[in-house]
């Protein structure tokens, strides 16, 4: 594991530490969402907007963890699948690529992308083409045989919060526990 991925893991599990189990809408959580969307550019928003924030974790985090101007920042997790699919795609010279979940090993600092739970799983050569829709991501600080551990915001039924989730492979695919949700695109990093 890299440094840029051994921070990436160590920020998200201390956020965890300091804000799993709060409400969204509950200080101290609340404040923090807003730091999340401030570094979004949307100051105007925090942890008592019911607007979803898991992009904005998830974004908030990559750049805790060092990664600057190299990951495509986005409010929408749909907008980096997009661009770290096709980046990789054309083969460009980027820091971060989006991998088919059977197409590399998944590991701590990884990305991964997949369907909201309440909605339809996600196909990965659709999700090249497309950039606007639902979906959501979570950072792998865990893996353990076919068993994966990840940390994620707006995690649970509302009001959200930080909290962790166990995913299983089933064949070529990765679904969570309760297979509500299943990975469709596995986001690495090329940084040192």
């Amino acid at each position: 594991m890299g440094l840029f991925n051994t921070k990436l893991v160590t920020k998200t599990e201390d956020e965890f530490k300091a804000f799993g189990g709060i409400p969204e809408n509950k200080s101290p959580l609340k404040e923090r969402i807003g730091l999340y969307w401030d570094f979004l550019k949307r100051p105007d928003l925090d942890g008592s907007d019911n607007v979803p924030w898991s992009a904005a974790f998830v974004s908030y985090m990559v750049n805790l963890a060092g990664a600057n101007t190299t990951f495509p920042y986005s409010a929408q997790h749909s907008v980096y699948f997009y661009r770290t699919i096709n980046d990789k795609a054309i083969q460009k010279a980027s820091a971060f690529w989006g991998y088919r979940v059977d197409e590399v090993p998944i590991e701590p600092g990884d990305i991964v992308g997949m369907n909201r739970s309440n909605k339809p799983p996600i196909d990965y050569d659709w999700a090249m083409t497309h950039a606007d829709y639902f979906s959501h991501s979570d950072i792998v600080v865990a893996v353990e045989g076919k068993t994966i551990e990840t940390i994620g915001g707006n995690v649970g039924k509302a009001p959200g919060e930080i909290d962790r989730k166990t995913f299983r492979f089933a064949g070529k695919k990765l679904q969570n526990a309760s297979k509500t949700q299943e990975v469709f695109v596995v986001i690495k990093n090329f940084l040192p």
